[in-house]
């Protein structure tokens, strides 16, 4: 591995994805040899970075250098997907399956477009044909299933998914929602509720068990379960699911404060960016949000969606004034 390849994926790792795009463009240009690697990694950074239409048109370049790279392919494939262009992007996964390095990727590619396109049959018709491993392969199964309205074979896969990966969350918010589907909400509560208190088990059924009351209408359950599981040591999506139910439990303050510190490490939620501004405006902090707003664009210059935000806000005050 090059000196220049491993400083690439230092930038990557750290989620500099905008300047990784640049070290690759200046690392081809440098090459003079029309070498495709440097382009494709120019193209998979702008991907990360969600640039799908630069990422395409990179990708692309490449290809018109080596139409049958196959690492380009599949810069193309995930460009594609990215721009929703979900038809397009199973022709170029489709072209890396005799490709051994990337086959179970490729694979997937495909599985994750037909996901999108409800294409259950087909998904189900795939996975027969495959000799994909089962661990990859059983999340597909489990959301062709239900997609199919197969929820009693459905649920025994999801428990064969959680055989394979004990706790799994994907699993487990799956099988609850046929649980849900079979016994009713009610039952499925105080089931979770007993595996919550659990202390050997994750985290997860106490996330689940909080969700779960506040589907059914019990907020002060829900606020002090996601209370719980931020005393224990809250990961990012617990913070955020509280915050949404203070704010629509009248406690807009604390959810205003838990919603800035949120935006202050991701700026680009904009459903958080949606509450919050709603949070504000019910309670009378507009002023409040705008001085936020500018402190987090100094911060974050290049997140182009906060001027609209600021200007907004502006308006409102100007015309509240």
């Amino acid at each position: 591995m090059s000196k220049e390849y491993k400083e690439f994926q230092e930038l990557m790792r750290r989620g500099k994805f905008i300047e990784a795009a640049n070290y690759a463009e200046r690392e081809y240009l440098y090459d003079k040899k029309q070498n495709v690697f440097w382009l494709t990694q120019q193209a998979n950074a702008l991907i990360r970075a969600e640039k799908y239409k630069l990422g395409f048109d990179i990708s692309s370049q490449a290809l018109t250098i080596n139409s049958t790279n196959p690492y380009a392919v599949l810069s193309a494939a995930d460009a594609l997907f990215g721009l929703n262009r979900f038809k397009e992007a199973l022709q170029y996964y489709s072209e890396n399956l005799n490709n051994q390095k990337l086959k179970l990727r490729s694979q997937r590619g495909i599985l994750e477009c037909l996901l999108t396109l409800k294409k259950w049959n087909d998904i189900l018709s795939y996975l027969e044909s495959w000799d994909m491993p089962e661990k990859d392969s059983i999340r597909y199964r489990v959301k062709a299933l239900v997609g199919l309205g197969e929820y009693k074979r459905a649920a025994e896969a999801c428990r064969e998914w959680l055989d394979l990966k004990p706790h799994n969350r994907s699993a487990l918010w799956e099988l609850t929602e046929l649980e849900i589907r079979r016994d009713g909400i009610d039952d499925v509560l105080k089931r979770m509720g007993k595996l919550s208190r659990i202390p050997s088990l994750p985290s997860i059924y106490g996330e689940i068990y909080a969700s779960l009351c506040r589907r059914s209408g019990k907020q002060e359950l829900a606020i002090k379960q996601y209370e719980k599981l931020e005393a224990e040591g809250s990961q990012h999506r617990i913070q955020r699911k509280q915050a949404f139910v203070l704010a629509r439990s009248g406690q807009e303050k604390e959810a205003i404060r838990i919603m800035e510190e949120l935006l202050r490490v991701d700026p680009k939620d904009m459903y958080l960016h949606s509450s919050y501004g709603a949070a504000c405006a019910r309670i009378g902090e507009l002023e409040r949000a705008f001085n936020f707003y500018q402190k987090l664009l100094s911060s974050f210059p290049d997140e182009k969606s906060l001027y609209g935000r600021i200007q907004k806000l502006k308006n409102m005050l100007d015309k509240k004034q």
